[in-house]
């Protein structure tokens, strides 16, 4: 196994909740990590990261670089001389209003960082996707794995898309030379950013709530993301391949119970279907019309709340010595870190 410690590293979107994370992991590796950022101001989260994992004593060993990701020009001399670069930054969000905005974002996003890492001579691009770009199971299988693909992109939201988009670009750069390693997270929770991303979950199951739906997904610590990315980019079979990150496939309703219990909430106890739904989306449009406030309930996260889909870790952990950690103890964690921070 190669070690990255004596790697030059690069990191883009290492201010995110997985890109800080991520940073983290790299310092405690004993690397020094130079960091890609749009605005060098916005580090409150990174800041917050590093020292809740104990390593905020080795900020100096980061190298901050501000750089306008999708000027190519920038972009090329910022990666110059990097040996691995790991790709998180991306625009998420679901409001339709903004769905050709994520689509051209991301997708130009990818476009850039590959071509920079060929032009620049990267040594290896570890990209940091999601299981939103994967398929459904195959018939008569119940489990997703890394060889599923989308029949069609059309229902899917506007960041699967575009995360669709950037593997292929991904996968583009690699049939031109480019070493490359793909990691498919499902859903991360984490301590991060509690008004935006997977982090609002936590904040919306701590207030409690009587409703909940019937779908199933996914899930997978923040810390467990970092850790398996960093071993994957140590390891010379992992290029050329992705690996689904995940921990436990879990029901809404047993997600929800978990944060509430928790933050000593009540627990949701009416399942809410398809129909009250719809109902709930056609009563938001009728409001828009009226106040113009952002549309929540788009047709995407309506889809997302009744399904289920079951995810494999089989080829993560044939890969590497590892194990994921259960995920009530990481709802209960970050649970409790959501509260603290409410009381400040």
């Amino acid at each position: 196994m190669n070690t990255l410690k004596d790697k030059r590293i690069t990191v883009t979107g290492g201010t995110g909740l997985v890109g800080s994370h991520l940073v983290a992991e790299l310092l405690c590796a004993g690397c020094t990590v130079r960091m890609l950022v749009r605005d060098i101001k916005r580090q409150q989260l990174l800041h917050r990261t590093l020292e809740r994992m104990g390593v905020s004593s080795f900020y100096d060993r980061i190298e901050f670089r501000e750089t306008a990701l999708n000027n190519p020009y920038a972009l090329r001399e910022a990666v110059e001389g990097t040996d691995v670069l790991f790709h998180c930054a991306a625009q998420v969000s679901f409001d339709p209003e903004r769905s050709d905005e994520i689509i051209v974002a991301n997708t130009e996003l990818a476009t850039h960082v590959v071509n920079a890492c060929l032009d620049s001579g990267v040594g290896l691009l570890v990209h940091v996707s999601s299981v939103a770009t994967l398929g459904p199971a195959r018939p008569g299988e119940k489990l997703v794995d890394e060889t599923c693909i989308p029949d069609s992109l059309v229902g899917l939201s506007a960041y699967s898309v575009s995360k669709f988009y950037a593997e292929n670009i991904v996968r583009r750069g690699a049939l031109q030379g480019l070493r490359t390693v793909v990691v498919n997270p499902s859903i991360v929770i984490g301590e991060g950013d509690w008004k935006s991303g997977s982090s609002q979950l936590i904040a919306f199951g701590a207030h409690g709530n009587f409703f909940y739906t019937k779908g199933v997904k996914g899930y997978v610590d923040v810390r467990d993301v970092a850790r398996a990315t960093v071993l994957l980019a140590e390891v010379p079979e992992a290029v050329g391949q992705r690996y689904i990150l995940s921990a436990e496939n879990l029901p809404f309703k047993a997600f929800f119970s978990i944060v509430a219990e928790t933050a000593g909430r009540r627990l949701p106890r009416i399942c809410i279907g398809t129909r009250a739904l719809n109902l709930a989306a056609a009563a938001e449009r009728e409001l828009r019309r009226v106040t113009r406030h952002k549309q929540l309930l788009s047709e995407s996260i309506l889809s997302s709340a009744v399904s289920s889909s079951y995810y494999s870790n089989e080829k993560v952990l044939r890969t590497l010595d590892f194990e994921f950690t259960p995920v009530q103890e990481t709802l209960r964690r970050v649970t409790r870190a959501y509260l603290e921070e409410k009381k400040r």
